[in-house]
């Protein structure tokens, strides 16, 4: 094989005369110290319209349409999340001998988005206002990375192609396309919510039963039609492109795109304050077989009232932050250090993280890790990997790599329903990771074999076994990126549903911007059909009316739009309002919600508009 053909694709040049051997050595191929490759994305994003009467479009179009850039960039963020899962778990979607590895985006800091003009227009037969928008962005990783993700990356000049079809409007997504796109491989049932669905976007799921399981779709909910037909059918569909090309190395595009620099040594894990930030009051009602009741996330069946929060960890050492195997007769499972949760039928590790709210006398909060494993590449360095081998079975968090514990999670929660919130109250929502030293920060000691050594502690397991923790001999300063805080309004009464909305959020499927309209909850006779004639609206301004159940003992539960009993949007004729008056639940006989109260919400279909004026009242 004449082997200098291939020093050109090396960037190898030689000055050797047509037709003259040569006896010299040919040089030694440049090694770079890092390698790059550009991303690109052009896609369109949008406001769905369709769920806004016709009277009041053409004012909510102009407005639109006036949006700044600002509003239209922070809208295309959320779509581009949409297709962060497949990214994010490419690995999963190949066989192995294929050699397909995760190809994440950069990160978020480090994405350029440019925006073009807003048009009213019409996708899949939807009226929408729509910006086209470019991404563009660099990964700057280890020299031989890209070729772990693709062996396309592993020459400059070299392209992958990752096609995806988005929601045209990335909001409301579980509300309008139920779990028709929703992926919840290894998650456990109920992990998505109105808030975190564009982060278990899939569009590749396919029309399945709930029972028939399609490669992680449908775990909470069958399904007969597959995504891109829901999303076509309730949204409109974008389909586009990410672009992944392998550039030549240049010193000063890598400093323009680095990111985060190594600890040496071992791991070292910081909690992030952004996650915490990300909160949430929610309101969840709890049967007394509930899993939560079990593993002590929240203090009863019945009513409860949470404060849901996002727990992010980075790595920032250079060596793994690993649990590694988690199968059967592993050391992590022999020593107790993680076990299997009969309730919820996977590993459990109970030593991931500690919450608080204020001093933490009256709420309840644990972290039960239920997979540690590396979701967001938050490191763009010449030290920070593009793949890893870390997953639910064999877990860990890579170097420069982090784990999202994204609020909406089973347990991701602080029960907060005993705090006493009288006039509302603002207090410190704390959370530490890795509090009770179970993970390696620092030097993991190893026996003669290099198999990790483990120390018994005075934990025990949820079986009853005393739990033993790697032997570690850490960092001096470990513990100072461990802990974080955000002080927290507690209003009241309410949470999510009545506090305003942080994006522009429009029409009937909205979970914000609701308030209560009756004093106290109204009766109805449990199991039977009632209606209510609702009217004050306008049809330059209408509103939405949401019926939500009632508690005994919490009073009216602001729902969300996937709980309601029924909603309906007033304009200035009267509307119909019908549903079933709420049957007991099951509840222990202290608790018991025996059913028939119900409570009367509104909001305006577009936000910043008035409706004092509506009332409802009871058809005979």
């Amino acid at each position: 094989m004449n082997t200098s053909r291939l020093w050109p694709l090396l960037g190898i040049t030689t000055s050797l005369a047509v037709g003259c051997p040569s006896t010299s050595t040919p040089p030694t191929p440049r090694v770079d110290p890092g390698a790059l490759v550009d991303i690109a994305m052009a896609s369109r994003v949008g406001v769905l319209l369709d769920e806004v009467p016709e009277t009041a479009r053409q004012r909510l179009v102009d407005d639109l349409i006036a949006k700044p850039a600002s509003f239209w960039e922070s809208r295309a963020r959320r779509q581009i999340e949409a297709a962060m899962y497949r990214l994010t778990y490419r690995n999963l979607y190949f066989d192995a001998a294929e050699g397909k590895g995760q190809l994440p985006l950069p990160p978020v800091e480090q994405w350029r988005l440019d925006v073009g003009v807003a048009e009213r227009t019409t996708v899949d037969g939807h009226d929408l206002v729509v910006v086209p928008y470019a991404l563009s962005g660099t990964l700057l990783a280890p020299t031989d990375s890209p070729a772990r993700s693709d062996a396309a990356l592993a020459v400059v000049g070299g392209v992958v192609e990752e096609f995806f079809t988005l929601p045209v409007d990335p909001e409301h997504l579980l509300e309008r396309t139920g779990f028709a796109c929703m992926n919840e491989d290894d998650f456990p049932p109920n992990s998505v919510d109105t808030e975190n669905a564009r982060l278990f976007f899939d569009d590749t799921c396919e029309a399945a039963a709930v029972d028939e399981v399609e490669d992680g779709c449908h775990v909470t909910v069958g399904v007969d039609q597959n995504c891109v037909e829901v999303l076509r059918e309730k949204v409109g569909a974008v389909e586009t492109t990410v672009l992944f090309t392998r550039v030549a190395w240049d010193a000063s595009r890598a400093d323009d795109v680095r990111v985060g620099q190594q600890t040496p040594g071992g791991a070292q894990l910081r909690a992030l304050e952004e996650g915490v930030a990300d909160n949430r009051i929610i309101y969840r009602y709890f049967p007394a077989n509930s899993c939560a009741i079990t593993e002590g996330c929240v203090g009863a069946p019945g009513w409860r009232r949470l404060l849901q929060f996002t727990a992010t960890v980075q790595n920032l050492g250079a060596q793994a932050a690993a649990i590694e195997d988690v199968g059967p007769g592993s050391p992590p499972v022999e020593n107790n250090m993680v076990s299997f949760s009969q309730c919820h039928q996977h590993m459990h590790f109970n030593h991931y993280g500690r919450f608080s709210f204020g001093d933490g006398t009256q709420q309840l909060g644990g972290k039960r890790a239920f997979c540690l494993e590396s979701t967001s590449r938050y490191f763009n360095n010449e030290a920070t990997p593009m793949t890893h081998p870390y997953g639910c079975h064999f877990q860990g968090v890579a170097p420069g790599w982090g784990d999202d514990y994204i609020a909406g999670l089973d347990c991701q929660w602080v029960d907060i329903t005993p705090v006493d919130s009288t006039g509302g109250i603002s207090a410190p929502l704390g959370f530490t990771v890795n509090p009770d030293d179970f993970l390696c920060e620092g030097e993991l000691q190893r026996d003669a074999d290099g198999a990790p050594l483990f120390e018994p502690t005075t934990f025990t397991s949820e079986d009853g076994r005393i739990e033993n923790r790697f032997q570690c001999e850490f960092f001096p300063d470990h513990r100072d990126d461990n802990s974080v805080s955000v002080d927290v309004n507690v209003p009241e009464e309410g949470g999510m549903v009545t506090s305003d909305c942080g994006r522009f959020l429009i029409g009937d499927k909205r979970n914000c911007g609701f308030a209560r309209k009756d004093v106290s909850p109204q009766s109805c006779t449990p199991g039977e059909s009632i209606t209510l004639s609702c009217s004050g609206g306008s049809d330059d301004a209408p509103t939405v009316v949401r019926m939500c159940e009632a508690s005994q003992r919490e009073g009216g539960i602001p729902c969300v739009y996937r709980d309601a009993l029924s909603s309906a949007v007033v304009g200035t004729a009267a509307a119909a309002v019908t549903f079933v008056c709420p049957a007991a639940r099951e509840a222990p006989a202290a608790d018991a919600e025996v059913g028939g109260l119900f409570s009367t919400f509104v909001a305006p279909v577009v936000p910043g508009d008035v409706v004092d004026a509506v009332v409802c009242s009871v058809v005979p």
